[in-house]
């Protein structure tokens, strides 16, 4: 069995740069990816740009340089991740390789995967925060009528769609699907396109999406039902309801439900981490050690839900592991 100073579940934007502070800070690492290299970006919608400008999310200041605006597209950003972690640095990355458990020992870990078991000092998870999609929980949902993930408006050309959700994904595949020749119905619980006064964990829609979308609305492009929540889906409709108990019938032929998601922490939870009644692990601000000592958790998967600090947080988390690494080593030495 391989041990190594530190194991990191994931190969986002937190887990890569993890992986390379570690590299800076000479601990033998690992990284174990599910799936492909920033595999959450990689469901964003084609060509979409991300909110965040280079210098927020680069593993290198400077790197990152953008050639169809000030902010990089998912494209740009998956090209740059994948060829500075495989080539440019070559970061020990196993892609396609779930972990499937996070076994304490006392002295460390033991991580078992789908092809191996390995040992570790310490662990960082780093597995984002998009695990489990959120459902409309309603009568009708089905697969076929229902998507929970928006790739690209054209093959809906002609077509009638709803959109459901009050988050800027929801807003920008409205946008996109306008654009493309759709007529667009899209419903979200909030009465504005502002964030809830009482939801510190929303945003209000971007200006930047927010202006264009009321050009579509002006154009008859787009509906917005404000206030409404999906309490059926029928086989070419949706029925709405209102904060009054009214309902409305919405012709559709397709409905996109891009209400966000919950963190996946099975994983942590077998392991023995406290998770919260938001569904987020339990850690220590200062340190993002869980009460599980030596298991970390950095990136989407914590509260931290901006993506600026993906690359901020691992590093501060990382030098910690270093430098009691370095103590305990000391200590036995």
């Amino acid at each position: 069995m391989s041990t190594y100073d530190l194991i990191i579940i994931g190969a986002g934007p937190a887990g890569l740069t993890a992986a390379y502070a570690a590299r800076q800070s000479r601990l033998d690492c690992l990284v174990l990816e599910r799936a492909a290299i920033a595999q959450t970006i990689a469901e964003y919608p084609i060509g979409r740009p991300l909110f965040s400008t280079p210098n927020e999310i680069e593993l290198i200041p400077g790197t990152l340089q953008p050639k169809f605006g000030p902010k990089p597209t998912r494209e740009e950003v998956l090209a740059y991740y994948t060829r500075l972690a495989t080539r440019e640095l070559s970061l020990p990355i196993h892609t396609y390789e779930p972990v499937q458990a996070i076994l304490p020992t006392g002295t460390g870990f033991q991580v078992i995967s789908t092809k191996a078991v390995y040992g570790a000092r310490q662990v960082i998870v780093a597995t984002g925060g998009f695990g489990h999609p959120l459902r409309l929980g309603v009568r009708g949902e089905t697969p076929a009528r229902v998507s929970y993930r928006f790739v690209e408006a054209f093959p809906y050309a002609g077509k009638r769609i709803l959109v459901v959700g009050g988050g800027n994904s929801a807003a920008e595949a409205a946008l996109d699907l306008c654009h493309a020749g759709v007529q667009v119905d899209w419903s979200l619980r909030r009465p504005t396109l502002d964030p809830h006064p009482d939801d510190t964990d929303q945003v209000g829609i971007k200006p930047w999406v927010r202006a264009p979308l009321m050009e579509c609305v002006a154009q008859g492009e787009l509906t917005i039902h404000y206030a409404t929540t999906c309490i059926e889906v029928l086989p070419n409709a949706a029925r709405l309801q209102h904060a009054d108990g009214t309902v409305d019938e919405v012709p559709c032929d397709h409905i996109f439900a891009l209400l966000g998601a919950k963190p996946e922490v099975s994983l942590l939870a077998a392991a023995g981490v406290t998770i919260a009644a938001d569904g987020r692990p339990v850690y220590d601000p200062e340190t993002n050690e869980t009460n599980v000592p030596g298991l970390y958790v950095v990136g989407h998967l914590t509260r931290e839900l901006h993506m600026k600090n993906a690359t901020v947080v691992p590093r501060r988390v990382v030098e910690g592991i270093a430098q009691k690494l370095t103590r305990a080593g000391s200590a036995t030495g």
